[in-house]
């Protein structure tokens, strides 16, 4: 008698372990994928607010454009309202994080613990309300605009 029913249970068996192997490995792969390109956007992220801080601790400029705000697909927002992200430590600030639906049931501020995990905040007292800017591809200008106890963002 032969044994034909073992033999397909074990090739069976070899190509379900070889699949679940697969997926795995593609699951790895596009986790890595995924943060680097996450750490890229943090980094240019970084460096767009840097910019924007020199500019707004610079005494001298009263009015100045700041170019080449990235990275592509995040928000600007600001937080001078009484819900902040806790790197603000309750100041108002200046953030550079991805956007996310804010307005799914049970579940609310999203946007502040998204900008507090993944976002990069600064400090500003005297920052004014702008809301968002969308950063667009592949990047967007914005003017800084001081006053004597304001300091208002807007697209350019």
């Amino acid at each position: 008698m032969k044994k034909k029913g073992f033999l397909l249970a074990e090739e069976t068996l070899k190509m379900i372990l070889a699949v679940i192997a697969i997926g795995f490995l593609a699951f790895f792969l596009t986790s890595l994928y995924f943060n680097s390109v996450d750490n890229q956007n943090r980094i240019k992220a970084e460096a767009s607010l840097e910019r924007l801080k020199d500019v707004i601790m610079n005494e001298e400029v009263s009015t100045e454009v700041v170019s080449d705000i990235t990275p592509a697909g995040w928000n600007l927002f600001s937080f001078a309202g009484e819900k902040k992200p806790n790197s603000c430590s309750g100041e108002n600030c200046l953030c550079i994080c991805d956007d996310v639906v804010d307005t799914i049931l049970f579940v609310t501020d999203r946007q502040i613990k998204e900008c507090d995990g993944k976002g990069i905040c600064e400090i500003v007292p005297e920052l004014e309300d702008f809301g968002e800017i969308k950063i667009e591809s592949p990047s967007i200008s914005v003017e800084v605009l001081k006053s004597e106890s304001k300091i208002i963002i807007r697209k350019k």
